[in-house]
Order: C-alpha cells, then sequence, then structure tokens
C-alpha cells in the first residue's frame, strides 16, 4: 500500500501483527531520542512504535509517540513505562470511531 504522491509515511517500527491497545507516550525533555526510541521498542509486549511527528522541528512535538503494546502485556508495561526515567507520562490512547 502506498501513500499519495507528495505525502511521507511515518517512521514505523513494526514487530509483529498481533491484536494490540494504542498507548500515547511523552518522552521527557532531556531524553536523547534515539536512546528512548530504543527503550520504548525493548519494553514488554510493544509491537509498533510511531512517532507522532516525524519531521517535526519542535523538540516536544517531537517528543510524542503513538505505542501499540500485546494486550496481555499491557499492565506490565504501562508499570515499566512509567517507571522509566525518559519517559514523561504514558496513558491508554482513547479508542476513536467515526460517527456520520
Amino acid at each position: 500500500m502506498g501513500y499519495p504522491k507528495g505525502v511521507k509515511a511515518a517512521k514505523v517500527l513494526r514487530k509483529q501483527h498481533t491484536p494490540c491497545i494504542r498507548v500515547n507516550v511523552k518522552l521527557a525533555q532531556d531524553s536523547e531520542p534515539g536512546r528512548s526510541r530504543a527503550i520504548l521498542s525493548r519494553t514488554r509486549g510493544v509491537q509498533a512504535v510511531i512517532q507522532t511527528f516525524p519531521d517535526e522541528a519542535d523538540r516536544e512535538l517531537k517528543s510524542l509517540f503513538l505505542i501499540e503494546i500485546n494486550a496481555s502485556d499491557l499492565k506490565s508495561a504501562l508499570k515499566e513505562l512509567r517507571s522509566c526515567p525518559e519517559v514523561e507520562y504514558v496513558e491508554e490512547a482513547p479508542l476513536r470511531k467515526l460517527v456520520r
């Protein structure tokens, strides 16, 4: 599946396809982006790490991520991420649906 001409693909690190829960993560201001991204990807149950604004120059917007966590590992992954000094906050992403 391609993207329309002129649209850049989001930088996605995807491990495997399994049912997941989406979680919003904001990295701490003083965290090293490459190291922090590696920490997110190594967290138990994480299936994908998606930088919300990959081409943004603003440091705060660049620190936002959406990660997909295997549903069975959600509780332990949230606990692990919340104890990590590189993570400012982590929360389950609200479910979204289109209402017509």
